[in-house]
């Protein structure tokens, strides 16, 4: 029996190559495009991306576009509800502009060939050009498109049996028409794979994104229930790829989307969705009945709790008849859900279900449950497999591909298969998190066919993800695809022209799982950059290529979560930080790698099928690709190849970034071929890749160099680390920041190290001897001003021609700057009282109330108080409420100035407003994970002292953070 996985396969030929649909669905036509002539990048017009892949520019061969234009020029529409005029509309727009001539719909049969849609039910003329029988089959969404002779005269014919079929139909007739396929023998039937194709978006109520690289949220909550042009546009882009369904807000939600004003909003956001087949859910959270309805509990058991859903179900379906359901993160990274009443994972499911089943909605009930970094691969498993056959028949677990977050590479989650009795659909990240956000070309479509192929054997050979997750494994009432969507507010939505490959590949995908990664990135490249040979075969190569290039010089051998911080942040996720993650991929100095395995390690890999399992197992039959995620092995530990890890780190790392460059080349091959403005665009979105790249390389061959001390066979180096790399310096005095010099190099090196350090500062070389694979710490002098600053210094060793890693993060110092206690009239460093204080500094914290005779102190509320154990003394910790809270400090006389600094060291950071007698005299920006900023108030102590009150508050439902506050003199008044 096959074990579903194979030795050493870095990508199953199923992910790239051609397939046979086996769901009784149409594979792409298999006709290739009539090669035709495409303009020159002269003549092409600017585009900005806003239309994505429903470009509809004129066919340009003359002999192909006379016979669109004798098949199609004619339009037969004899009626239909709201989702068939939606058809109809986008059939005159693309046809117009593809045919280059008006396309207008008529309602009786012409005598030359004609364009006919409609259903059986509203069209004479496709009862008599299909077979009532053809059309009995397909359900409410799928639809033939067919050539059809009839009386001499040959009818181009898209048909269904419901109006839905007929709209996605229309739009896979104009995508043959896009992709230039011919029509003269079209016969395609088509029918999706899974009734759930759903978009989850994790937008939130302030127009932020979590997860979000592609500006704000375009829903754009003051302004409806008016709507915006771009509600059509998006629900028309979800139509084209067949999806159904949309979760407009985040799954980490506060419960105000359940009530008014949101629902006479949401109302209207589903009008527009409605007609073009797309449901609208929200995410609901748990703890609604509390929040909204002012109940002491939200105990499912709880009669009162059963009660207020079942009239808040009422009360939406009043507002939005065709209301899908919500969705549910539930005990999970601290939000709340049944198990904090001592309830199952299933007993919450099905509260909400119960709500909703008599109208008809579901409930999709995330399976993400992340408590502990320790049990995080288990977890889920752990949880839901207890409660098979426990849920409603109206609730689905919704499961992540992988059992950790999105990795760059991770296996195929363990619960797929192993819930028969539940049903269960996919979740896929088409926003990337953890894979270059919209900085980084990375197709996921590959890494997807790989999840959907994989063989779970859990019913027996041939039962794959793709079976399971389309009810063919199981017999599931509710089953599909889930996709986090990577849209925005900016012009083309993605953020990146490339990234928007993901958006199509995932839609086409959730209709059909079967088909292949190859001919969906041809697919999406004709239709976004039009049929010139060159531009398919190169854009379709950089996609296709793209994640093995970005998981080379980012996560080797399935080693995964290399990034920080882990937050919402905007910035989380991208750059790399092994030093913090170490929790994941478990490197030390022997070796590297996170052993899962049941007889040494955490037991993970019981969680598979036998035959799985023992590959998983085995050190041997490992597949490569997995052996990081699965086993701990010594760098010295030889892979098939012969090359040991550790050089299969180095030269992986190297080649990869170095592939980079060689894609941002063949995309300038581009330049006459593509329109100027996307060009430009993804020319300098490489470039910046180049530059990450790079970073990456660098930081990740110098961290595991400094641990295994292993030379690298193939090159030699110098490099530099700042320990600790998060530092404070004082202000006006010399500071002394270690800096560790490596050489990996075959010789002793005389080195010679100086620091990168903004204008204004002072800083001296530092001169050291440093042996072959031996570091050599050096105290490097610096002294910054005196004011309060945060700065990034450089460290730069040099000998001779040696190379230098000096993109590596390591070698950055990103510095606080404070003043010198003595210097200053208050040197407050917030925090706990159990956490370091900065040297002569004083502790402000909760604790630190106003006294008479004090010279600082809280007066009235006081906040509360957090260490991260993260970053510097003085970064590390701070003080922070929702509330508005006064500071008092007593001046002297004279004018002087209070410095603020504000930030996180793992989370985003809301903005932090001080005001002074009711006056706003400063206000800081959102700031991301990892980001702090001073804010500077001038202070007047008058000609005698005085005290002065400075009131600290964020914007409503905020908090304000402070981790030091520094007052100094300025002069007399």
């Amino acid at each position: 029996m096959s074990s579903g996985i194979r030795r050493r396969s870095l990508l199953s030929a199923a992910a790239l190559g051609s397939t046979a649909a086996s769901l009784g669905l149409s594979v792409p036509a298999s006709a290739q495009p009539v090669p035709g002539s495409e303009p020159a990048a002269a003549t092409l017009p600017t585009e900005d991306g806003y239309d994505l892949w429903l470009r509809y520019r004129r066919v340009e061969e003359p002999g192909q576009l006379g016979r669109y234009r004798a098949a199609l020029g004619t339009l037969v529409w004899q009626g239909g509800g709201p989702l068939q005029q939606s058809a109809v509309e986008e059939l005159v727009r693309g046809l117009t502009g593809l045919l280059g001539t008006r396309v207008a719909p008529r309602t009786s049969a012409p005598s030359h060939p004609a364009l006919v849609v409609g259903t059986a039910k509203s069209s004479v003329l496709i009862r008599e050009l299909v077979p009532a029988a053809d059309l009995a089959e397909l359900g409410d969404e799928g639809y033939v498109v067919r050539r059809v002779t009839r009386r001499g005269e040959h009818f181009t014919v898209v048909a269904a049996h419901a109006d839905r079929g007929v709209l996605y139909g229309a739009f896979h007739l104009l995508r043959l028409v896009q992709t230039r396929r011919p029509l003269e023998h079209v016969d395609l039937t088509e029918r999706p794979a899974t009734p759930l194709r759903m978009a989850n978006h994790w937008d939130n109520d302030d127009g932020s994104i979590e997860r979000g690289y592609a500006g704000r949220s375009f829903f754009d909550w003051k302004k409806l229930p008016q709507l915006d042009t771009r509600y059509t546009d998006y629900a028309r882009v979800l139509a084209s790829l067949g999806i159904n369904g949309a979760v407009i807000n985040n799954v980490n939600t506060p419960a105000d989307y359940l009530a008014e004003p949101f629902l006479t909003k949401l109302a209207a956001l589903a009008g527009v969705l409605r007609r073009y087949g797309v449901a609208l859910y929200v995410t609901a959270n748990f703890a609604a009945p509390i929040d909204l309805g002012g109940l002491d509990t939200a105990d499912p058991f709880d009669p009162g709790v059963r009660g207020w859903w079942a009239k808040k179900a009422e009360e939406i379906y009043g507002k939005i008849e065709d209301f899908g359901g919500f969705l549910v993160k539930a005990n999970s990274e601290g939000r709340p859900g049944p198990l904090d009443y001592g309830r199952t994972h299933a007993d919450g499911a099905n509260l909400l279900a119960g709500a909703l089943r008599p109208y008809g909605g579901i409930v999709m009930w995330r399976a993400f449950v992340h408590d502990s970094d320790e049990k995080w691969d288990r977890q889920a498993y752990l949880d839901f497999t207890p409660l098979d056959g426990k849920f409603a028949a109206n609730a689905v677990v919704q499961i992540k591909n992988g059992p950790i977050d999105f990795q760059v590479r991770e296996p195929a989650h363990p619960l797929f298969g192993s819930l028969p009795r539940t049903n269960s659909m996919i979740e896929l990240q088409v926003t990337q998190e953890y894979t270059g956000h919209a900085t980084h070309l990375c197709y996921l479509v590959p890494q997807w066919k790989e999840v959907l192929d994989f063989d779970t054997l859990k019913a027996g050979e041939g039962s794959t993800v793709a079976r399971v997750v389309t009810g063919r494994v199981h017999s599931y009432t509710h089953f599909g695809f889930a996709g986090v969507m990577n849209f925005g507010d900016v012009r083309n939505w993605t953020g990146s022209h490339l990234a928007a490959a993901n958006t199509h590949g995932y839609g086409r995908l959730a209709w059909n799982p079967d088909l292949a990664a190859q001919d969906l990135a041809a697919e999406w490249t004709r239709m976004t950059f039009g049929n010139d040979p060159h531009v398919v075969k190169t854009v379709s190569t950089l996609l296709l290529d793209s994640w093995h290039t970005y998981e080379d010089y980012t996560s080797p051998l399935g080693t995964g979560y290399l990034t920080h911080p882990p937050d919402a942040s905007v910035a989380g996720h991208f750059d790399p930080s092994p030093t913090t993650t170490t929790q994941f991929h478990k490197s030390d100095r022997a070796g590297i790698g996170y052993d899962r395995t049941a007889a040494t390690g955490d037991g993970y890999t019981e969680l598979y099928a036998p035959a799985t399992r023992d590959a998983y197992e085995s050190l041997e039959n490992c597949p490569e690709e997995l052996l990081l995620f699965l086993h701990h092995v010594p760098y010295t530990h030889r892979l098939d190849s012969g090359t040991t890890v550790i050089q299969h780190i180095y030269d992986t790392h190297f080649s990869g970034a170095a592939r980079v460059a060689d894609m941002r080349t063949e995309w300038e091959a581009l330049r006459r071929r593509v329109d100027h403005r996307r060009f430009t665009d993804v020319h300098r979105r490489f470039g910046e890749q180049i530059t990450e790249a790079a970073k990456w390389r660098d930081t990740l061959v110098a961290y595991w160099f400094d641990l295994s001390r292993i030379r690298d066979e193939r090159r030699a180096w110098l490099q530099a680390i700042v320990a600790p790399a998060d530092t404070v310096l004082l202000g006006g005095e010399r500071n002394e920041l270690p800096v560790q010099v490596l050489n990996a190099t075959g010789s002793g090196l005389r080195t010679v190290t100086t620091l990168d350090v903004p204008e204004g500062w002072r800083s001296e070389e530092a001169a050291a001897y440093v042996a072959s694979r031996e570091g050599q710490t050096v105290k490097m002098p610096v002294v910054p001003p005196p004011t309060p600053a945060l700065a990034t210094v450089h460290a730069r060793p040099r000998s001779g021609a040696v190379p230098v890693l000096d993109a590596s993060l390591r070698s950055l110092a990103k510095a606080v700057v404070v003043p010198p206690a003595a210097r200053c009239v208050h040197a407050l460093d917030a925090g706990p009282d159990s956490a370091p204080v900065l040297k002569d500094y004083t502790r402000l914290s909760p604790s630190s109330g106003w006294q008479e005779g004090a010279g600082f102190g809280w007066v009235g509320n006081t906040p509360d108080a957090t260490d991260t154990g993260l970053f510097d003394v003085v970064r590390r910790d701070y003080v922070r409420d929702s509330a508005p809270t006064v500071l008092r400090l007593k001046l002297p006389a004279g004018r002087s100035t209070a410095h603020l600094l504000t930030g996180d060291p793992n989370t985003l950071n809301r903005s932090l407003i001080v005001r002074v007698d009711g006056i706003e005299k400063a206000r800081s920006e959102q700031l991301d994970g990892r980001e702090f900023t001073w804010l500077r108030i001038p202070l007047d102590g008058g000609s005698s002292g005085c005290e002065v009150d400075l009131e600290l508050s964020a914007k409503e439902d905020e908090t304000w953070h402070l981790s030091a506050c520094v007052v100094v003199a300025d002069g007399p008044s």
